[in-house]
């Protein structure tokens, strides 16, 4: 006569082999680890500036914009993220349209409804969308006046912040080249008249106090005819 304990052991021994026999048992040893969960998708910065209606005033890729809206496509990507942070937070604050609205108090309203993470990708989207071709003026602008915008831009001290040209400004202030030549005027006479308000503009205030509606229009003619440099 077996031991009693020799039988508890055959017993499990011969539970424990038809378990592993059975088809439950031996497709669960065989299916294989779970695949770890894939992280979310980066916001496309594209998809972004036309779906939060971007487009309906900066146009289509930030390219053609509308009324005295700035031109988006090929801006520096830190100066566009900080101005989309200061419309939004209140602390950019720009004149009145037509209507006796605040211009930003739109764009106000839609970056409220972005992220952080949104307004990085769109501002990355757009630093890296071509430039497009500056919009010739009518009339063209004659020698002369390219050259006497040209002489008011440097006198005015605008090449310290921005570069030569406009093309090449420090990190995080904007290219002025190529820009709509009706937005650079109004925002010179409103950074001039201490409507504009925001960040870095108390350092350009002693230059543009210095500038009378003559020498901004030479300088915005002159910017405007001005082609962005490729990235």
């Amino acid at each position: 006569m077996k031991p009693i304990h020799c039988i508890a052991a055959s017993t499990f021994l011969a539970l424990s082999s038809l378990a592993l026999s059975s088809p439950v048992a031996a497709q669960d040893a065989a299916a294989p680890a779970a695949a770890p969960a894939a992280a979310p998708a980066a916001p496309s910065g594209k998809a972004l500036f036309a779906s939060k209606t971007c487009v309906a005033c900066h146009g289509v890729n930030g390219a053609k914009p509308r009324l005295v809206y700035p031109v988006l496509a090929g801006q520096d990507a830190k100066y566009l993220l900080e101005q989309m942070n200061a419309i939004a937070d209140g602390s950019r604050v720009s004149g009145l349209d037509e209507r006796g609205y605040p211009r930003t108090e739109g764009m106000k309203d839609v970056m409220h409804l972005a992220s952080a993470e949104e307004r990085a990708a769109m501002a990355d989207f757009l630093s890296g969308v071509p430039a497009p071709k500056p919009v010739a003026l009518d009339p063209p602008m004659d020698e002369a006046r390219q050259a006497a915008g040209k002489e008011a831009y440097l006198k005015g001290g605008c090449v310290t912040c921005h570069g030569v040209e406009g093309r090449k400004p420090l990190s995080a202030y904007p290219l002025l080249a190529g820009q709509k030549r009706d937005y650079l005027k109004l925002q010179m006479t409103e950074i001039r008249d201490g409507v504009r308000k925001g960040a870095k503009l108390a350092a350009m205030m002693p230059f543009a106090r210095k500038l009378d509606e003559a020498k901004i229009s030479l300088i915005a003619d002159y910017l405007s005819q001005i082609e962005r440099l490729p990235k």
